[in-house]
C-alpha cells in the first residue's frame, strides 16, 4: 500500500463505521415520538373469541404495564384519552409437539393471534392496526393435569406480555 493510502486509511474506515452505525436505524425500542397532540392513552378491553378465559383479562394489564413503564404515554380513562387501544384476541391454537417414549405428550406449544387497533379519540380516525400478531410460547406437559393447565396459563401470559411489548413499540415505530 503506499504512504499516501496508508495515511489516510485509518480515516476511511472510522468514517465507514459511522456511515454504517449511523444508517442502520438503531434505536432504543419503543423510543420514537408521536404528535405533540398525543400524550394519553387508554386501553380498552379486547374481545374475546376464543374458548380461553381471562386471557384478555391478563393482555389488557399486560399493555396497560408496558406504557406505564415506559412512560411514553400517559395511561388514562377512555374519556381524557388521545389514543384509545383496543382489539381482538381471534384465536388461541394449542398442539403437542413432542412427545414421551410411551407415546405422552410432553411439551405443548401455543399461539395467541390478535387484531389491534390504535384510535384517535377526538377524530375516531384509525393512526395504527396491525392484524394477525401472533406470538409462540411452549410449555412442559408433565405432572398432574391441574399443573398443566397451570403452565398452559403461564405461556399465554408470556405471549400477552410479548404481544404487550410488540404493540407498544410498534406503535411508536411503525406510525
Amino acid at each position: 500500500m503506499p504512504s499516501r493510502q496508508k495515511k489516510y486509511f485509518p480515516f476511511v474506515i472510522l468514517l465507514l463505521l459511522l456511515l454504517l452505525i449511523s444508517g442502520c436505524g438503531y434505536r432504543l425500542r419503543g423510543t420514537g415520538e408521536l404528535r405533540e397532540d398525543l400524550r394519553k392513552v387508554a386501553i380498552l378491553p379486547f374481545a374475546n373469541k376464543t374458548i380461553e378465559g381471562r386471557v384478555e383479562n391478563d393482555l389488557c394489564d399486560a399493555l396497560v404495564g408496558e406504557f406505564a413503564r415506559s412512560k411514553n404515554l400517559q395511561v388514562v380513562a377512555a374519556v381524557d384519552a388521545d389514543l384509545l387501544i383496543t382489539g381482538t384476541i381471534a384465536a388461541i391454537e394449542n398442539y403437542a409437539i413432542s412427545y414421551s417414549p410411551d407415546d405422552k405428550t410432553y411439551e405443548y406449544r401455543v399461539i395467541m393471534t390478535i387484531d389491534v387497533v390504535a384510535t384517535e379519540a377526538r377524530s375516531q380516525q384509525v393512526f395504527w392496526r396491525r392484524s394477525a400478531m401472533q406470538e409462540v410460547e411452549e410449555y412442559k406437559a408433565v405432572d398432574e393435569p391441574l399443573t398443566i393447565d397451570r403452565r398452559k396459563q403461564a405461556a399465554l401470559k408470556r405471549a400477552s406480555q410479548v404481544l404487550a411489548e410488540n404493540i407498544h413499540d410498534g406503535l411508536f415505530t411503525d406510525f
